[in-house]
């Protein structure tokens, strides 16, 4: 199969809060709970959610970075996510974004966004320069863990040891773990999704759930992984008022 996105690891392309809203079904999260963003990147949610008085930390590596360098870094990686999806615009669903050109442009937008929140709320914990699978949090520190277009999107550059110890960290600092797309950038299945399935077997409850969301051909679920011992513990915290 051919590889139409040519990207050098994994990009700084961040998503809006009505797509997370969408691909990690989060219509179940009380507005009393708090959720982890790993791998946020220059996404929105947390901008977008924290406006709305929700508790959310976004954690990504490119965070120790000033906001000239992040900008920077966006700007050289939208050409080739433009051509990756020009070339295989027939892997795509256009009924959500209709168009390439509308896809970068909410990235776009999503990054100012992110910009101008992480300006506005320097030094307030909102957004933590940490990595996958090392997490500076505490047990437990939040409800819901969230983790979009990293593990298993990124298959090829990241190994299946990496995702197993990555989820296990998310679990350790939350109860209710999500992960989207279960695609690779191929967009095939992860060749990481079975085995991690199978590594985690009898310590936590893994679900393949249904999402109103497909953008990738055939990326229309989502991995939900909740600890043994704390999955009535995390329904509970989902569903807080």
């Amino acid at each position: 199969m051919a590889h139409e996105f040519q990207l050098n690891g994994v990009v700084p392309w961040g998503r809006t809060a009505d797509e997370y809203e969408a691909f990690l079904a989060l219509h179940d999260i009380g507005p009393g709970a708090g959720i982890l963003d790993c791998g946020g990147g220059p996404s929105s949610f947390a901008a977008e959610w924290g406006a709305r008085g929700r508790r959310v930390v976004a954690v990504d590596p490119i965070y120790a970075f000033d906001a000239q360098a992040i900008r920077a870094r966006f700007d050289a990686t939208r050409e080739p996510m433009w051509q990756g999806m020009v070339s295989a615009r027939s892997r795509f669903v256009w009924d959500f974004y209709e168009s390439p050109e509308a896809v970068v442009e909410r990235r776009r937008r999503a990054l100012d966004l992110f910009l101008t929140d992480r300006r506005t709320h320097d030094g307030s914990g909102r957004y933590v320069a940490a990595a996958l699978p090392e997490l500076p949090f505490g047990d437990r520190s939040f409800d819901v863990v969230l983790c979009s277009h990293l593990l298993f999107l990124y298959s090829a550059d990241l190994t299946l040891e990496m995702h197993v110890a990555s989820i296990r960290e998310m679990l350790r600092v939350g109860c209710d773990v999500r992960l989207f797309p279960l695609l690779d950038l191929d967009g095939r299945e992860s060749p990481h999704l079975r085995p991690t399935l199978e590594a985690l077997r009898g310590q936590a409850d893994t679900d393949l759930v249904e999402v109103a969301f497909e953008f990738q051909r055939g990326a229309t679920r989502m991995l939900r992984v909740r600890a043994r011992s704390m999955r009535e513990r995390g329904d509970r915290a989902a569903r807080r008022a």
